[in-house]
């Protein structure tokens, strides 16, 4: 369970944002839904970025009832995030299946442990693509790789900015019946500009 109360952001110029508090149950999918700049984006970064340039404050801050991991192993072990444009994350040296290995590695897990061979099926990703590297599979591919590498080690916590960024229809579509297909096994918060696919993968919406 993800809890958040009276939870708050002040940045250095002085501007604020408010959220009240944010609950997700365990294995809960819950979208956030606002206008471009209520501070979706600030929201999920400020719990999982070391960077972040806001100040967070809150009364409680939790997770599945023990302290909100700093940023650092136990966060990146407990949680997954996948931010906006989130290609960029991938290492351009690497391939896809490197990313996969190095991933699997990380989190104690074998392919066949974490379902890795459904995973690919579900996303439409062909295993062949494994060898190739970022730059030489398209962008829709990549999006999907990066959510493979997200959801394949198993997180408590799911956090996704905005995953249809920037991406083809089909892309979309295999996307949101993949997170489908995840609801109630782990927990997630997705932040998107879509209400119509928080409607379609969501089981909860909060108005930011």
């Amino acid at each position: 369970m993800l809890l958040l109360e009276n939870y708050r952001i002040t940045y250095p110029d002085g501007t604020k944002l408010c959220y009240g508090d944010i609950h997700a149950a365990r294995g809960e999918f819950v979208g956030l839904f606002g206008t471009s700049g209520c501070g979706k984006t600030s929201l999920l970064e400020s719990l999982v970025n070391p960077f972040f340039a806001g100040h967070a404050e809150w009364k409680t801050k939790s997770l599945n009832g023990r302290p909100f991991p700093e940023p650092g192993p136990e966060l990146y072990r407990l949680i997954s995030y996948c931010p906006q444009f989130s290609q960029a994350a991938l290492n351009p040296k690497l391939t896809l299946g490197e990313h996969i290995r190095l991933t699997l590695k990380g989190s104690g897990l074998t392919a066949e442990d974490a379902g890795l061979s459904s995973m690919l099926e579900a996303l439409r990703l062909d295993p062949a693509l494994l060898k190739r590297h970022p730059g030489a599979v398209s962008g829709g591919q990549q999006q999907r790789a990066v959510l493979l590498l997200c959801v394949i080690k198993k997180p408590e916590l799911l956090i996704l900015d905005e995953p249809s960024s920037a991406i083809d229809l089909i892309t979309l579509r295999d996307i949101s019946e993949f997170l489908r297909g995840f609801k109630g096994r782990m927990t997630t918060l997705m932040v998107a500009h879509s209400r119509p696919l928080l409607e379609h993968v969501a089981d909860r919406i909060i108005d930011l």
